[in-house]
């Protein structure tokens, strides 16, 4: 990590930071259309600045992403373990929020050192927590009225017609709506920006744009068959982002860093996975009589999964249908699972279905380690495990046709004339590099490395 020191001190930051959070854009993808013409602005940036891939987050989903990113520690230390949880007994299904997060969040700390934030559409800030500065809330926010801190700021987001998500629903309904959405929204959220930048003292500015994640998982495949209209209707937003990072550039106030990540890499889909299928159909899921559903097991049920390839074991004195012993039958069935789990394969082909199978104490450490999922499933590329209950088979076709990967996501850090090392920083990294950008400690519980 030495090199990453001589760098930062090489880079002499002002006082201000902008971080310009690009969900679901990987390294390789903006290498990609910076080369080819399509993001000029952005090829431009990436010869004045330094450029690395990161690994992601285990389940790679943007909410444990972000949080991640946003506390620069693992999930056993900040809570989020997927875009849903459950309670174990009784047994019961939650979204996390910002009131789940257990850890101090970068905003958080770096208000306590005295600097004003700004905040615009982070995930899994909703509800928006008190800063030294102003927070607008991403996706989970029902509307304006209740996305903003302080509240006085929504009557003036209402007048600039800012807008909180896409409806990801007319994506298969009414595209050509839904990539008209896309584009007004991403240029709304911008000018909300340029104005704020403008009206509100800051010392860190984070605007966060979701609209990539959104058409890379419905119009991936488009772009990589080269098709005509949806492939070109891709590349356009994207040039669309280009331009106003063109102008971003220009507003930035002089000697101000630009900073870019994201949260995962990308893919493209090849089929869905049924994991709870698989386990109903190999003994260990059982329902009780009723309606089948995950509440609605049977008291022999031994496992079962939450999105995205999360097992949790049902295990007594912890689940409501505790019906495997703590201690040697736990870690019996936990190792009988990750054999089995790991051999799947797709029947027709012999492609393997699995990269591995993690406990959770290989990948998470920390005071919440306890409610993390007993085994989490890193995919072979390009397939996406689910969770339905009912279905007819283990495999299905893809339902969107580009998905995360846990390599490849994006960053880059303005103002640094090298390479930073190409391998071995994770996401969790990047808030410690942006707190020493600022000069501001690095708190001691922080997983990431503080560089300087």
């Amino acid at each position: 990590m030495g090199i990453i020191k001589r760098l930062l001190s090489r880079a002499q930051p002002e006082n201000k930071l902008f971080v310009l959070s690009l969900d679901g854009v990987s390294h390789t993808f903006a290498r990609r259309m910076s080369a080819s013409g399509v993001m000029p602005n952005l090829g431009r940036l990436f010869h004045q600045g330094a450029l690395v891939s990161l690994d992601s987050v285990l389940p790679t989903v943007s909410t444990v992403a972000w949080a991640s990113y946003m506390t620069g520690v693992n999930p056993g230390k900040h809570g989020i373990f997927g875009l849903v949880d459950r309670h174990p007994n009784p047994f019961s299904t939650l979204i996390p929020t910002s009131r789940d997060i257990k850890a101090p969040t970068l905003w958080e700390i770096l208000g306590r050192a005295g600097k004003r934030v700004g905040v615009i559409n982070v995930p899994l800030t909703f509800p928006p927590r008190k800063v030294n500065g102003f927070m607008v809330a991403g996706f989970l926010s029902p509307d304006l009225a209740q996305a903003t801190y302080p509240v006085e700021l929504a009557p003036r987001l209402m007048e600039m017609d800012y807008r909180i998500e896409v409806d990801i629903g007319l994506a298969t309904s009414e595209p050509e709506m839904f990539l008209s959405e896309l584009g007004e929204t991403m240029t709304r959220r911008f000018k909300t920006c340029f104005q704020l930048m403008n009206e509100e003292p800051w010392d860190f500015f984070q605007l966060h744009l979701t609209g990539p994640d959104r058409i890379n998982h419905f119009y991936w495949a488009a772009w990589e068959d080269g098709a005509e209209e949806a492939g070109q209707r891709f590349e356009d937003f994207y040039r669309l982002l280009d331009s106003y990072l063109g102008e971003l550039i220009e507003q930035l106030p002089p000697g101000c860093p630009l900073v870019l990540v994201s949260d995962h890499g990308f893919t493209r889909t090849l089929g869905v996975v049924y994991i709870n299928h698989w386990l109903e159909q190999n003994g260990y899921l059982l329902f009780g009589r009723g309606k089948k559903e995950l509440k609605n097991q049977h008291p022999d049920s031994k496992a079962y999964s939450l999105i995205p390839g999360r097992i949790y074991i049902n295990l007594q004195g912890r689940e409501q249908m505790g019906s495997v012993g703590q201690g040697r039958p736990y870690e019996d069935l936990r190792e009988e699972l990750i054999h089995r789990l790991g051999g799947l394969s797709h029947p027709e082909t012999g492609q393997a279905l699995v990269k591995k199978v993690h406990r959770r104490e290989d990948i998470y450490r920390g005071p919440h380690l306890t409610r993390a999922p007993d085994l989490v499933i890193e995919p072979a590329p390009g397939f996406d495990f689910k969770a339905n209950v009912g279905v007819k088979g283990l495999l299905a076709s893809p339902e969107t046709s580009g998905m995360h990967t846990f390599e490849d996501a994006l960053f880059y850090l303005g103002g640094l004339r090298a390479e930073l090392p190409g391998q071995g920083l994770k996401l969790e990294d990047v808030a410690p590099i942006l707190l020493s950008v600022m000069k501001i400690a690095t708190p001691p519980s922080m997983d990431g490395r503080p560089l300087v």
